[in-house]
């Protein structure tokens, strides 16, 4: 037991010192002045000597995650909540992994607290260290996210606007997310009638979760949290208490208030389709009225819904729709269709997003309360296969949902091989992009040498002991 906290700690004690090298700052940040480091980060050499200690700090968190797996399935007592914050810990300082969204998310703040409207204009108006490290393909987008986020960065920018510490407050709140989710995933896979301990261990002592979410500091976490805690209260009776939180969690990105498809089936577990449809209009009605109170008392408004196209702009290849909007366009393009070949990219989107609303629609009446969380987690799946875009981390937002409603070992086998596959080829999506070929080679190294380990993982049946394992001490 103790050589797995050790092993997870030294994996992201690792990561942590590589992403001084591989993570991208501002210029004028404290960690481009530091001599080892910043030194590496200046050139290609150095940078893959950082991915090379990046990978294998992922390998050692993602070794010593599927090992305290295979405790937890033979029914062995393991503290998986205080393992998840031991190999928390190290990433809670630095820089952000992966992603440059945190730059954005203390810009974004920062337009606010001047006074500029953050859904009309873009962190490009600003100038100074604020903006150093701002993605320039957003430099002149609007935001797209909720009132909440925005609201909480204009505070935190009335009191700096040092980017390093506004994307630390920003991180806070995925602490905070990943608080609120090891609080309800638990209660969830009991209301659920499955098993506390091993959703626990696919889901908060996931390295995915902890890279993407406190690494990364993505305001999806916070999303998350509020979308889980909202079906939990939902599940003691308090569903007018949820269907707010939901709105929350709407009010930090869209996808959240799909919560209330679960929240209605608890509303109404055992009516017919009429009372549930009532059910669902009350709770999305609450929901949506929580969410224009918020984008009201905090001053930033509605404006948001139009910049829901934003993160469109990026062609994701783990979006269906874009592979297929992107295939079609090649396609009509060689045939010297010009102008169909520019259109056909935005019908497939919007074929997708009518899928997607079809069977979430179709999810919302026929659930039960033993089917919400799954048809939650179907609902925010479809979304993210078939929506105009999406990123790795976007596959956290079905997790909680699926883990908790008693995965069969097919489906458990298949969460943990994405987890792990998101969590080795994570530095993919970082300013390490152009050296694909290094970065392919040494992510395929890592993954089969944990290979075995998720094989034997695989043969193993859940233990009736495994229930008592999930405990925090």
């Amino acid at each position: 037991m103790r050589s797995l906290m050790i092993r997870g700690v030294v994996g992201s004690t690792v990561v942590a010192v590589a992403s001084l090298v591989t993570s991208v700052v501002p210029p004028s940040s404290w960690v481009a002045e530091l001599p080892i480091t910043g030194d590496l980060r200046t050139t290609l050499a150095g940078r893959m000597v950082g991915l090379s200690f990046m990978v294998a700090g992922l390998g050692l968190m993602a070794w010593a995650w599927l090992s305290a797996g295979h405790q937890v399935m033979t029914g062995q007592r393991t503290p998986l909540l205080r393992m998840a914050a031991y190999w928390s810990a190290p990433l809670l300082l630095i820089p952000p992994l992966f992603s440059r969204d945190a730059w954005s998310y203390a810009a974004q703040g920062a337009l606010v607290a001047e006074g500029y409207n953050p859904y009309e204009v873009g962190p490009g108006v600003l100038s100074g260290h604020i903006v150093e490290a701002v993605d320039p393909m957003w430099m002149q987008t609007p935001a797209p996210y909720g009132p909440l986020p925005l609201a909480y960065g204009g505070l935190m920018a009335h009191l700096t606007m040092d980017p390093y510490v506004l994307m630390l407050t920003h991180r806070l709140l995925a602490v905070l997310g990943i608080v609120l989710i090891a609080w309800s995933v638990p209660r969830l896979a009991t209301a659920c009638r499955g098993d506390p301990a091993i959703a626990t261990w696919l889901v908060v002592a996931n390295p995915m979760l902890i890279t993407h979410g406190i690494g990364a500091a993505h305001n999806d976490i916070l999303m998350l949290g509020l979308a889980c805690s909202a079906f939990a209260l939902a599940l003691t009776g308090r569903w007018g208490t949820a269907a707010v939180i939901a709105g929350a969690a709407a009010a930090v990105k869209l996808p959240g208030g799909l919560v209330v498809i679960a929240i209605a089936a608890v509303m109404s577990p055992l009516a017919g389709r009429a009372l549930r449809f009532a059910s669902l209009v009350i709770a999305g009605a609450v929901s949506v009225l929580t969410l224009m109170t918020i984008g009201e008392l905090t001053g930033v408004g509605s404006g948001w819904l139009g910049a829901l196209d934003v993160p469109g702009l990026v062609r994701s290849p783990f979006s269906i729709a874009n592979l297929i909007g992107m295939a079609a366009s090649g396609v009509l393009e060689w045939l010297g269709e010009d102008t169909a070949a520019q259109q056909s990219l935005q019908i497939v989107r919007l074929v997708g997003m009518v899928l997607a609303v079809t069977l979430i629609a179709v999810l919302s009446l026929r659930s039960s309360i033993h089917h919400a969380a799954r048809a939650v987690g179907i609902a925010l799946l479809a979304v993210v296969l078939l929506g105009p875009t999406a990123h790795d981390w976007y596959f956290l937002w079905c997790l909680p949902f699926l883990a908790v409603a008693r995965p069969g070992r097919r489906l458990t086998t298949t969460i943990t091989a994405v987890s792990l596959i998101f969590t080795i080829a994570a530095p993919l999506n970082s300013s390490l992009r152009g050296a694909t070929i290094p970065i392919l080679t040494t992510t395929a190294l890592a993954i089969a040498t944990i290979a075995p380990l998720l094989n034997h993982l695989r043969t193993l049946q859940p233990s009736k002991k495994a229930r008592v394992a999930v405990t925090a001490g």
